[in-house]
């Protein structure tokens, strides 16, 4: 006995076919036969448009589940003495299940597995990876010294930079003995604070060829770090 397979397969495909027939009644059954106990879904009233809405709800009630892969039959029905019978009929399934042939499904097994394996052995050299940079982050903090808050009090903890402030300015703020001779002015008296300086400009001069930068620089650590400078004074004042 041959078996007939479903005809539509859209709601739209349905839909059309009960636009092309004037008949607004309808029923549907779950299946191939007119089965009183697979009755779904029926119109029997005369408006056309209303038993278009009904026959779409039903149509989109089907389609909201997509685990219902059942075939439906529907019938255009007409008045036939006191009861109604069918005019024409055609059959429709709406949702049909993926099929999927063994090879196919066994190399869709075959590609996850492959793939997890690729996922796992990224996760682990992600892993390995964090844990690497992690100590080094360890290594460098141990390592690392505080980085100066200005360019002025890393320069002035050079090495090269500090013997040569010691060495300039030692004579400077020392006590100083007296002198017989200052700027070709001969005298016994001690000599001021402003002869100070311009002494130790003249001599600093010999040996900085950027003296006024460096001052600069020095009055802004004055300014700005007075901890550094006053550290520095009493390297100076030892």
């Amino acid at each position: 006995m041959a078996t007939f397979k479903p005809e539509l397969h859209s709601a739209e495909a349905v839909i059309s076919f009960y636009d092309e027939n004037e008949l607004p009644m309808f029923r549907v059954f779950a299946g191939h036969k007119e089965l009183q106990e697979n009755l779904r879904y029926t119109y029997t009233g005369n408006d056309k448009l209303v038993g278009r809405d009904k026959l779409n709800e039903a149509l989109q009630s089907v389609l909201s589940n997509p685990d219902n892969t059942n075939p439906y039959m529907i019938q255009i029905l007409r008045h036939k003495g006191k009861g109604l019978e069918a005019e024409s009929s055609i059959t429709f399934q709406l949702n049909r299940n993926a099929q999927i042939m063994p090879y196919q499904s066994a190399q869709m097994g075959y590609v996850n597995n492959e793939l997890m394996q690729k996922i796992n052995a990224m996760q682990s050299q992600m892993n390995a990876l964090q844990m690497q940079l992690a100590e080094q982050d360890d290594d460098v903090e141990e390592e690392e010294e505080p980085q100066d808050k200005n360019f002025l009090s890393g320069l002035m903890q050079h090495p090269q930079i500090q013997n040569m402030i010691l060495a300039s300015l030692s004579n400077l703020l020392q006590p100083q003995p007296k002198v017989t001779h200052v700027n070709g002015i001969n005298t016994d008296a001690e000599i001021s604070q402003e002869e100070k300086i311009s002494h130790a400009i003249a001599v600093l001069k010999q040996y900085d060829n950027q003296l006024g930068d460096d001052l600069l620089l020095l009055c802004e650590m004055a300014q700005n770090d007075k901890m550094q400078f006053n550290f520095l004074l009493k390297m100076l004042r030892k």
